[in-house]
């Protein structure tokens, strides 16, 4: 992976199908994850267009402050502007998955003239400022990061991913019929350290909430979120809060674009193809 030098750190980015015509995708992985985890499931989308991947800071290859409190939504966020001005990207459908997609909603209001669409994949807009189910389950996602800081920090990596997955196994009513696995895990927490583990927390934790801001999203939008996933109710929410948005519920999946890869690839492709035709995307759908 080449690296650009941004806002004092070495950004490690992949371009895949580099010099196909139109606006680039780019995509922005998940909390404790990598492009290099998450390239097999999207490196498809790169058949028809180029495709930009790259890793957050304190994750993958990219450079990992020590400082917590270098690490932000709207740092993140500036993070990907200026690695779209290093490598010559003006305008761009810009997208992301839970974290990545919080990332996203924060470039989409802080930079909308480089947004040709906005992708926003199994993620929220929000943090615990709506009182409805939304918030609630923002709320609950406070908890969850605070207590995964804390383990993480007295146990390690290893160990918090183990006792994760015990209480998935206990308490997750899909838990059997998860595409992911423990030792797939393995392989994407050995791509982190604790500092970059912590300092990315405390950036979800202590996000913006956007939840007024993204009203004035202009850019063509897709929210996208699966049918069993905790993050639904801020996906319907922010839907609604999005003008002209369109939002796909995929059916049987939960957190993660590998539950029916499938739809989650096809869905992406029909919504650049709708707003590459200058068609309205607005609406609702199940896949």
């Amino acid at each position: 992976m080449p690296a650009a030098a941004v806002n004092g750190l070495e950004i490690h980015y992949e371009v895949l199908g580099e010099g196909r015509p139109g606006a680039p995708l780019v995509l922005t992985h998940g909390f404790a994850s990598a492009s290099a985890f998450w390239r097999p499931e999207i490196a498809p989308l790169a058949e028809t267009r180029q495709l930009v991947t790259y890793d957050v800071r304190g994750h993958g290859k990219t450079t990992t402050p020590d400082d917590p409190e270098s690490y932000s939504l709207p740092v993140f966020a500036a993070d990907l502007a200026g690695l779209l001005r290093e490598i010559g990207i003006t305008r761009a459908h810009v997208g992301g998955l839970s974290m990545g997609g919080m990332i996203t909603a924060q470039f989409a209001v802080d930079y909308p003239d480089a947004c040709e669409s906005v992708l926003l994949c199994d993620t929220t807009c929000g943090n615990a400022a709506d009182l409805g189910p939304g918030g609630d389950w923002e709320r609950r996602l406070l908890e969850g990061i605070s207590a995964l800081q804390h383990l993480v920090s007295a146990d390690g990596l290893r160990d918090t991913l183990i006792r994760e997955w015990e209480y998935k196994e206990a308490n997750d009513p899909h838990f059997d019929v998860t595409p992911y696995s423990l030792e797939d895990d393995f392989r994407r927490i050995e791509m982190m350290t604790v500092p970059g583990y912590v300092g990315a927390a405390n950036a979800i934790a202590g996000r913006p909430d956007l939840t007024e801001r993204v009203t004035s999203i202009t850019a063509p939008t897709l929210v996208m979120v699966g049918e069993w996933d905790d993050f639904r109710p801020c996906a319907e929410r922010d839907h609604g809060l999005i003008p002209g948005s369109r939002l796909v519920v995929r059916e049987e999946c939960a957190h993660g674009s590998r539950w029916r890869l499938e739809t989650f690839l096809a869905e992406i492709e029909a919504f650049l193809a709708d707003v590459e035709a200058g068609r309205p995307v607005a609406g609702k759908r199940r896949v």
